[in-house]
């Protein structure tokens, strides 16, 4: 194709899901920083001044959370950075999930949150748009395909676009602005909507059945029982203090003994590169404390190490907040990408006349009519997952349906 057919095809196919990718991007965006609005949003989970990492004492928040109340522990997290406490998810009497915050060294208590908090609500908006996780997943990818096309179109529209980085948005007009407007844009966010895409379409092979599978550790004979292990503190105290005898990692999560296995899990983070927490574990007897097995990422197949990447290279999480920032910073400027796609597209339809003002109302007009009937699916997809987002953060019942 030549030039011109690679603008025509990126501008039609731009424009058709217009609308549901800037709900996606933007949901995305606010995603990368989500464990930082419920910071803000709940007191509970602030600690200031700032505690290390390193210096959480996990038997004494053990013992702060069983004498607080006698309700399930499902995990302890460890906190997301070292302004913020650490978390323990719990089970109501109900089976309903909830979380507890208490301070990393002290083990005081500071406050509680629900489950469904702005974290849950902007992932699983922009990661399945609130539908069943097949279909709604399958949705997001195949938009994330999309704007692979977009991405891949915009160099062939672009002549010597490595020269473009740098170079001022022109002036001469309302369209000419725009169009250079869009052009920085899209250099500058080309990298994160590539490592998005990417990432998107191994979610994709994923959800239809290219998951890695990690191997089979071992577990305490007959581990599945109807009622949970009771883990002691004394045992609880046992296992923490003989993490580092069998793996070299920072703990970043416990899991606790439940109904499908009677196992405390120790995952956490060690020198390997780009992998999710479960990647590195250590395995105890619930009951007892002893070991019985640990997982090694750095042992792990290629498949496996592609899979644990997508996570920490979708949402930047590998560097912490330093990441965090800059993928927010550029997912932004995807959003504004998008937008000014759609206002040029616009710009493009509508033949304005010279002196002209206030063309902006009839401009998005324009685009509006250029999405066709695509945009009523946007709509309905949009509306769709605010509405089951309203019904699932007051239906705790429904909120299983949807996890």
């Amino acid at each position: 194709m030549n030039k011109k057919q690679w603008s025509t095809w990126h501008s039609l196919v731009g424009i058709k899901l217009a609308i549901l990718s800037c709900f996606i991007l933007i949901t995305g965006t606010f995603a990368v920083i989500s464990h930082e609005i419920d910071w803000l949003a709940n007191s509970s989970q602030r600690v200031l001044p700032s505690v290390s990492s390193v210096d959480i004492n996990w038997p004494k928040i053990y013992r702060a959370a069983n004498q607080q109340n006698a309700t399930q522990i499902v995990s302890i997290n460890a906190p997301i950075d070292d302004w913020f406490a650490v978390e323990v998810l719990r089970l109501d009497n109900n089976g309903e999930r909830y979380r507890q915050f208490y301070h990393p060294v002290t083990g005081d208590y500071q406050g509680e949150g629900r489950w469904l908090n702005w974290q849950r609500f902007f992932r699983m908006s922009h990661r399945h748009l609130m539908l069943p996780t097949t279909y709604g997943i399958t949705i997001v990818c195949i938009v994330g395909l999309v704007l692979f096309f977009s991405l891949i179109s915009g160099f062939f529209i672009i002549p010597k676009w490595w020269k473009g980085f740098f170079k001022k948005p022109r002036t001469n007009n309302s369209k000419t602005f725009w169009n250079d407007c869009h052009r920085l844009f899209g250099l500058w966010s080309s990298w994160l909507l590539l490592t998005v895409c990417i990432t998107g379409i191994w979610y994709l092979i994923e959800v239809w059945g290219g998951r890695a599978n990690f191997p089979e550790q071992k577990t305490p004979e007959n581990s599945v029982n109807k009622l949970v292990v009771s883990t002691t503190t004394s045992v609880f105290e046992k296992v923490i203090n003989s993490v580092g005898q069998y793996h070299d990692l920072t703990i970043k999560r416990i899991v606790l003994p439940s109904i499908k296995a009677q196992t405390i899990i120790v995952e956490g983070q060690n020198d390997t590169l780009l992998v999710r927490n479960r990647a590195n574990n250590v395995i105890f007897d619930g009951l007892t404390g002893n070991y019985l097995s640990r997982r090694m990422a750095d042992k792990q197949s290629l498949h496996v190490r592609i899979s644990e990447a997508a996570d920490p290279l979708h949402f930047g999480i590998f560097g912490g907040i330093y990441t965090k920032i800059l993928y927010f910073s550029f997912g932004a400027t995807l959003c504004a990408l998008a937008i000014s796609g759609t206002y040029l597209y616009g710009l493009r339809q509508y033949k304005s006349k010279r002196g002209e003002l206030n063309i902006a109302k009839k401009v998005w007009k324009k685009s509006w009519h250029g999405t066709g009937h695509w945009k009523w699916l946007s709509l309905m997809l949009i509306a769709a997952a605010l509405t089951l987002a309203l019904l699932t953060f007051s239906n705790t019942t429904l909120s299983k349906l949807l996890l």
